[in-house]
């Protein structure tokens, strides 16, 4: 039995975030950005779609097409409350996620698909109804036997869309498609692909199993993996982050290019605190922090530049890992327009297994919490309740 692999994508994620906020935004048009000369719409409603505003296009031209555009500003810390809600929901059908934006991920459904049986159609409403009842997040669902069949299924019908692409089926639901759907196909490459008369994803295709001279120079190796692509056989593996007990990361596909340094950090701070809550709950201390940059320019792939620092202790102190991460950011970004930026924690230990040196700072702050901690806990005694704590209890509790 081939896998059943789906792709989930949140319908324009941070507006349906926003309406949750505020319902009076539903049916109206407006845009996720930023205000002024130098502001670029994140994502838009669909009524302002209507109107031909679109991601990454500047906030003035938006205000050009529909003058009357609501700006709202972006609130990252409820869509990342929100996304964390979204993949929480999906593991009650697999624990098998890889997370590959704030608002998609595939996940393997064959498992459970095998356990449970019935209609898959059913499973599917199932899935899209569950996860609106819970958080009123709006969901579009492609199915395929490979990641790339189910990312193309997904883009297929918008919002709330289900469709299913069996393998025999991709000829008639792809190859009709303009080239430019083909997902990896970047913007700038579609007008040279035109140029050497290749219109529809069927003509891409062709042209690939011809390995056309014209399509190798422009595309390079790609070209010959197209065709595996379009025949229902590229990958089926899901890369689920929280399996790996040797490491724990997350990347973040941003809803525009960008070398914005003020953008990336601020999707990279939320990165760092995810993760390093993630190392507390695994009670790990960590000694090896990575980055990784996807570069926007399309040439066969996007290509990828990774970056690894040692610390000289094991830690999961947020401070430190955040301080150490942003002075690596900014000693390796080289101000390339980027894609995606991930950050990962490796080189574990168990938090029981290590010994720190303790330097004098450390010991202070160690005797100063030793005294807070016995303070707390006679005032408690005192008052015969549990009405007292201390700060760093408050927001471990909170974390956890």
């Amino acid at each position: 039995m081939s896998k059943i692999i789906l792709h989930c994508d949140l319908d324009a994620f941070f507006c349906r975030a926003e309406e949750i906020k505020n319902t009076s935004l539903e049916g109206k048009a407006f845009i996720v950005g930023g205000e002024g000369r130098g502001g670029i719409v994140s994502t838009c409603s669909y009524k302002a779609r209507e109107y031909g505003i679109h991601s990454g296009m500047p906030t003035f031209q938006a205000k050009m097409l529909n003058r009357n555009v609501l700006v709202i500003p972006g609130d990252y810390e409820f869509y990342n409350l929100l996304s964390r809600e979204f993949i929480s929901f999906l593991k009650q059908y697999s624990n098998k996620i890889e997370q590959v934006s704030i608002d998609e991920c595939f996940l393997d459904l064959t498992d459970y698909y095998k356990l449970h049986k019935g209609n898959i159609l059913d499973i599917l409403n199932s899935i899209q109804k569950g996860l609106y009842k819970k958080t009123k997040l709006k969901v579009s669902i492609g199915v395929g036997t490979t990641k790339f069949i189910a990312k193309m299924a997904s883009d297929y019908k918008k919002p709330l869309g289900i469709t299913i692409i069996h393998n025999k089926d991709i000829k008639k639901y792809l190859f009709p498609l303009p080239v430019k759907s083909f997902f990896g196909i970047g913007k700038k490459t579609v007008p040279q692909l035109n140029e050497i008369g290749i219109k529809t994803i069927g003509d891409l295709y062709n042209f690939a199993i011809e390995n056309n001279s014209l399509l190798v120079e422009l595309l390079g190796k790609f070209t010959y993996e197209i065709p595996l692509y379009l025949e229902g056989k590229s990958s089926d593996e899901i890369y689920n982050e929280f399996d790996d007990p040797k490491s724990i990361g997350m990347s973040r596909t941003f809803s525009f290019d960008t070398n914005d340094k003020n953008v990336i950090l601020q999707y990279l701070n939320k990165e760092i605190e995810r993760v390093v809550n993630s190392l507390k709950k695994e009670k790990k201390v960590c000694k090896t922090i990575t980055l990784t940059y996807k570069n926007a320019a399309y040439n066969g792939d996007f290509k990828s530049k990774t970056f690894s620092k040692s610390f000289n202790e094991y830690t999961q102190d947020l401070s430190t890992i955040k301080n150490e991460a942003i002075d690596f950011f900014n000693k390796t970004y080289d101000g390339q327009v980027i894609r995606l930026i991930g950050f990962t924690l490796k080189n574990f230990q168990d938090l029981h297994e290590t010994v720190t040196q303790m330097t004098f700072d450390n010991f202070l702050t160690h005797e100063k919490e030793s005294k807070t901690f016995l303070l707390v806990n006679e005032l408690n005694r005192e008052f015969n309740k549990n009405l007292f704590k201390r700060l760093s209890d408050i927001e471990e509790h909170e974390n956890n």
